[in-house]
């Protein structure tokens, strides 16, 4: 059974490789990539059926997670975005890797993510020199060992006839031209040692999931408590956080009632109370979480169970209190895009808030059960990775173009500059509603546009649904004459703009849509 088991996991390694070193290598990202991980992880799991061992439920998980989240590079257009696919589905693996004979997915903690970027690696290449170490012992029948010479033996043969042959036979040579069309071209040196480090690592985690029976969790050591905070200093320090934060939502409250100070002639105009403060309110919350943290780490073994019950009451009002200040933040960047517009810029800050008004609640969860667990820590990775799954897969660009496109009708203004400056996933969208902009605003989009630039023509598996939508896009209209606009004037003022730099030709006047006013 071993024999059979290693057959497996060296075929699918070498297969994955060979998959990765053709689509990846070279080569535009796109569905390639979702290829090459949803290979991996497939060949993961044969590995670990081959070798007659229990798939568990968090290595399932994780595998799963990484190739949905590997579909990123296929669907999106944006750098950044792309990067950070690519590092999440690297620590997915890694940590997929690391928990091969996990049974529970509460033995997991989020201390194992700093484990991963040394010790993955380092696991799958010693299981890889093991494995190749042990590879002539493990093919012990005669017959086996008769198919892969005679297979390496033939390899060469028939590849060779069919070069020479394709130069005699138009047939041979046609078939020849489209199988060489529909692979990648191959440069062999780079290619090879791109090759051999994808092996070095399937062919290691392939290893380690079929000869692995039980988890072998780095034992990560718990934080000494080297010192304690008095129970009197923690009431004083929960209460005063509490006051603060009560007496600030207190006051939001009543801005529904009466005006906020824009209406007063406190000289604070509506942009900034909007946006005052929804930086400096989420980075708030977020310290208020961490003393929270602290204090429980930091709480005295001999507390009565009065004493915890008072300062669990305290923090959970001031968890509510949190909540509450995180709902104002989030009201205020909502009151500054009604009156400025979207952007990336004030959708991000959005996105953080939920995620912590989500950690937030899971930190409620652990103070009412009377200690902070190790669960927290995974709990916050999750909630991190969930919100970065969904911005990932969410045309949100497309989205802030839409926004901006229906304020038209109020504000009658678009900051065509601003929307020059999104990826190709906005393209779609700023070609189909450009008919809805004012004369201006559609002047200045439409000269921009006619200067981008056609995405360059991709092989099938450097796919990518947001490229070839921005390329149908550009194609489906006349574009005119691209003509290079003269550089911005240095003289113009932007210090309230949202653009890094002025705004240039004739439709100054109708781009000021997502500037402070």
């Amino acid at each position: 059974m071993r024999d059979n088991s290693a057959t497996i996991t060296w075929t699918a390694a070498l297969l994955t490789s060979g998959a990765g070193a053709a689509l990846l290598f070279s080569a535009w990202p796109g569905i390639n990539w979702a290829i090459w991980v949803t290979a991996a992880s497939i060949s993961v799991i044969l590995s670990r059926i081959a070798g007659q061992k229990k798939v568990e439920a968090p290595l399932l998980v994780l595998l799963t997670w990484a190739t949905v989240l590997s579909l990123g590079l296929a669907v999106t257009d944006k750098d950044p975005i792309r990067f950070f696919v690519v590092i999440s589905d690297a620590m997915l693996l890694g940590l997929a890797v690391i928990a091969v004979g996990s049974e529970s997915w509460s033995a997991l903690s989020a201390k194992l993510l700093a484990a991963v970027p040394l010790l993955a690696p380092l696991r799958v290449w010693q299981a890889t020199a093991y494995e190749a170490a042990d590879a002539p012992g493990s093919i012990s029948s005669p017959r086996a060992r008769s198919i892969i010479r005679g297979t390496l033996l033939s390899l060469p043969i028939v590849l060779i006839l069919i070069m020479l042959l394709g130069s005699a036979d138009p047939v041979i040579r046609w078939g020849t031209d489209r199988i060489a069309e529909w692979l990648p071209d191959w440069s062999f040196p780079p290619r090879l040692l791109f090759f051999g480090f994808l092996l070095s690592i399937t062919l290691g985690a392939n290893s380690i999931s079929s000869r692995q029976i039980g988890a072998r969790l780095p034992n990560m050591p718990a934080l000494p408590r080297t010192s304690t905070i008095g129970l009197t200093e923690q009431r004083m320090m929960l209460w005063s956080a509490a006051v603060v934060l009560w007496v600030f939502v207190v006051l939001q409250i009543s801005y529904f009632i009466h005006p906020p100070p824009v209406a007063m002639d406190s000289g604070v105009t509506f942009a900034e109370y909007a946006r005052r403060g929804f930086g400096e309110l989420s980075f708030a919350a977020t310290i208020v979480g961490a003393i929270i943290l602290i204090l429980e780490f930091t709480r005295p073994a001999d507390a009565t169970e009065r004493d915890r019950r008072m300062l669990v009451r305290l923090e959970l009002a001031l968890l509510i209190a949190l909540e509450l200040v995180l709902v104002s933040a989030f009201r205020r960047v909502i009151l500054y895009e009604q009156a400025y517009g979207f952007t990336t810029g004030r959708l991000f800050p959005q996105a953080y808030m939920v995620g912590m008004s989500l950690v937030l609640i899971a930190l409620a969860i652990e103070v009412t059960r009377g200690s902070i667990s190790v669960s927290f820590g995974r709990r916050v990775a999750e909630i991190a990775l969930g919100v970065f799954t969904v911005l990932v897969f969410w045309n949100y660009e497309a989205w802030i173009v839409n926004q901006n496109i229906d304020r038209v009708a109020q504000s009658g203004k678009f900051d065509w500059y601003y929307a020059d400056r999104l990826s190709r996933d906005a393209i779609p969208t700023l070609v189909s509603r450009r008919a809805e902009l004012p004369p201006d605003a559609r002047a200045g989009l439409e000269a921009r546009l006619a200067c981008a630039r056609l995405p360059a023509e991709r092989r099938w598996f450097e796919w990518n649904r947001s490229v070839r939508a921005a390329d149908r896009a550009l194609r489906s209209w006349d574009r005119p004459r691209c003509v290079r606009t003269p550089p911005p004037n240095p003289g113009v003022d932007t210090s309230l703009t949202t653009s890094t730099r002025p705004l240039d030709g004739p439709a100054n006047k109708a781009a000021s849509s997502t500037r402070e006013e």
